[in-house]
């Protein structure tokens, strides 16, 4: 964007000056925010309701001994995976447990949550038996939970009543399906459990059951049909806080859960309407898709479906936490050259805290990463700029006041559950790749297509009113992306202090002399903080190292700065931002480039305290390009492109390799960085080849040809791989 279309946004955004206060988003109040369960949803306001689906096959005893709960405990899960999610207002999930023998469908939608209600919504639950030649028995428990000290609920008319959220009502209503042989169709439990263990929803089920169990195993008769025994109490304690409800089938079944707001005047949804609105947000659904990403264009039907799929999967991979964390602010006795000892960690409970956020895995890492953030917003943003900002703005919150923002962010008894202990606590020193700053970008990019579109309505007039809708939503944007400068100004000022290396301290000749930087916190065999953990470094750490990698992060940090400012209007600011640039662009060829190697390599000082270079060929070596560093005729651009399209080392038929093939340290050990295909990189790898491939330049066409067979690669194999879980 120019600086005179900055202008013309600061002009109209005066006009529409009372247009600029943002409503709350009511739509993503009530949302799947729990990730880590194989389904439960949640507000995002704190100590409030948690609700969780948990099931167990009641064919025999054995099967009946597993309750599912947490995606992490997925044994006979064959897949789950959202097919449908629009981050907003429903979801529909498909899990098939091959050993249960059954494909669940979990549904939810929606309503009435405009105009600041929280609102209502439904959950369908449906099982399908897989193969009907063997027989097959389900019972599921739907809990809800309050983690308000001072609620509880009521059980009246067959109906649960609360008073969390201004008040509400949770009913039932089943579709189909047969009960079990020997167990009743519905049984219930309601108890009063400590407000912080809200969560433990498989194991308040487990200990429901357990005195009967206990009572049978007492006794000299024989045990009753599993379906039969594995029932809840249908008792209620007197202030209960905590409620389940269990369902057991055989065959096939469907049910509905619903919850109406108390708030809401709206009338109440009946299973009709839930399967009316169901098809409806999926038309819309279909259609957003076609037209945000007009992937018809090029791929066959069922290649869109997987695309859809893939984005369902990360809008339903949003969770919501809230608690405590742990935080060692003692100060580094190493200017940062090793981890702390993690395992004589002295931390401070800090907060409670709040984060809304996507998530990189929902078995094995269901919370906030840092830099796995950044590239959720990029496709987030893209399909909804307005949710992105949401998330980045829960980042921010999360700030301190020197610019620090914790690189995993572990809030909460519940999060804390699933993180061995000596990573649950976190170092003010230390850094991740600042990729966060893309969702600042998507959402600039989404001001730029909005103005666009504005200005173009007003042209060739001389006043437009400050009462449009196209007005008052840029000036609400352009106010909510001013909220953030300050804050990301701390946050990358943070950076340059606390991650800045050594050069003038070694001899190392460069154009700027405090244009280099170091991961803060390394052991001999792991940078953490980088991201690319088990890469090769140097062999001893060292306080004169400078890290490529964090160096062209700065780059492109600093690059991402001066775009904001622009937008912004803060002309004095970008140019500083630019000079930052251009100084760090010049000093990754002064300080990293190895002639002799044709190769960007790390440094580090020997034992004779000298600077030398330490090369080992892959995603690190490839930084400068990937990040966009390079002019577009640079010599080091142009081996940059030999190396990642060498056979030999990187160039495979499914993406770049993170080691090279030639490396001794290529598949060993941990083997996490060393040689595996991570598709975030590659995509890093795309974005700076079409770049290139479009600048005039000596290597436009060496990048093009890069460019179209990495693509293709990358597709295919991404392609390959949902064909293989599909089946």
């Amino acid at each position: 964007m120019t600086l005179g279309w900055s202008v013309w946004l600061l002009a109209l955004c005066t006009v529409a000056s009372a247009a600029v206060a943002i409503d709350s988003n009511t739509s993503t109040v009530w949302g799947t925010y729990r990730p880590q369960l194989f389904f439960g949803l949640r507000p995002q306001v704190p100590r409030s309701l948690v609700t969780g689906l948990a099931w167990f096959s009641t064919a025999d005893y054995e099967h009946a001994s597993v309750l599912r709960h947490s995606a992490s405990d997925n044994e006979g899960i064959e897949t789950f995976k959202w097919i449908y999610h629009d981050g907003r207002n429903f979801g529909v999930q498909e899990i098939v447990d091959r050993k249960y023998n059954y494909r669940l469908e979990t549904s939810f939608v929606k309503a009435a949550h405009e105009h600041g209600q929280p609102g209502h919504w439904a959950v369908r639950v449906r099982g399908t038996v897989l193969d009907e030649s063997f027989p097959a028995a389900l019972s599921t428990f739907f809990y809800v939970g309050s983690e308000d000290s001072e609620s509880s609920f009521t059980l009246l008319d067959g109906q649960l009543h609360g008073s969390d959220l201004g008040g509400f009502f949770v009913r039932t209503h089943d579709l189909q399906g047969q009960p079990a042989e020997a167990a009743p169709t519905h049984a219930f439990t309601a108890k009063r459990v400590p407000s912080q263990d809200v969560w433990r929803g498989k194991d308040h089920i487990l200990s429901d059951m357990r005195p009967h169990l206990q009572a049978l195993a007492r006794s000299q008769e024989a045990w009753p049909p599993a379906a039969e025994a594995m029932q809840l109490s249908n008792s209620s304690e007197p202030q209960a806080n905590w409620y389940a409800l269990q369902r057991t089938y055989r065959g096939n079944f469907t049910y509905d859960i619903m919850l109406d707001s108390a708030l809401s005047e709206d009338k109440r949804w009946t299973s009709e309407h839930v399967t009316a609105a169901l098809a409806q947000h999926k038309r819309s659904y279909d259609a957003k898709f076609d037209k945000t990403f007009s992937l018809h264009q090029t791929f066959p039907p069922q290649q869109v479906t997987y695309a859809r799929e893939i984005l369902a999967q990360l809008l339903g991979g949003i969770g919501y936490y809230h608690g405590t964390c742990l935080v060692d602010r003692r100060p580094s006795d190493d200017n940062g050259l090793v981890l702390h000892n993690m395992e004589d960690a002295q931390p401070e409970v800090e907060g409670p805290y709040e984060l809304l956020t996507a998530t990189p895995s929902r078995t094995f890492f269901p919370r906030g990463f840092y830099w796995d953030e950044g590239f959720h917003l990029l496709q987030i943003g893209a399909w909804d700029a307005d949710l992105s900002m949401d998330l980045l703005e829960s980042w921010t919150r999360l700030m301190d006041g020197d610019g620090w923002i914790a690189r995993e962010q572990i809030l909460g008894e519940e999060a804390r559950s699933q993180v061995p202990g000596p990573f649950q606590t976190q170092y003010p020193l230390y850094a991740n790749p600042p990729t966060l700053v893309w969702g600042l970008q998507a959402y600039v990019r989404a001001i730029e297509a909005h103005l666009a579109a504005t200005q173009e309505a007003v042209e060739g007039t001389d006043t437009f009113s400050a009462e449009t809708s196209d007005a008052s939503s840029l000036a609400s944007m352009y106010a909510r992306l001013q909220s953030l400068y300050e804050p990301w100004q701390r946050h990358y000022e943070w950076f340059r202090r606390t991650q800045r290396g050594q050069i003038r301290q070694w001899d190392r000749q460069a154009t700027a002399r405090r244009e280099g930087y170091r991961w803060r916190g390394r052991s001999y065999t792991h940078v953490l903080t980088s991201g690319l953990d088990d890469y090769p470094r140097a062999a001893k750490p060292h306080v004169g190292e400078l890290h490529l990698d964090l160096h062209a992060w700065m780059g492109s940090f600093a690059r991402s700065m001066q775009q904001l400012a622009n937008v912004l209007g803060q002309a004095d600011d970008a140019l500083e931002y630019g000079e930052h640039f251009n100084d760090i662009a010049a000093n990754a060829v002064d300080l990293h480039w190895n002639e002799q190697e044709q190769l960007f390599c790390d440094l580090s000082v020997d034992s004779d305290d000298t600077s030398y270079f330490e090369c080992h060929a892959g995603y690190v070596s490839l930084f400068p390009l990937m990040l966009r560093l390079l002019p577009a005729d640079s010599a080091q651009l142009g081996a940059s492109i030999r190396l990642l399209r060498d056979e030999t080392q990187l160039w495979s038929p499914h993406g770049i390799r993170s080691l090279s093939q030639r490396h001794s340290l290529f598949g060993m050990d941990e083997d996490y960085w060393r040689g595996a295909i991570w598709l975030p990189i590659n995509y890093l790898l795309l974005g700076a080849l079409r770049h290139y491939a479009q600048e005039p330049g000596l290597y436009a066409v060496e990048a093009q040809m890069a460019y179209t067979e990495l693509r293709k690669n990358v597709i295919h194999t991404v392609l390959e791989v949902c064909a293989s879980h599909s089946q």
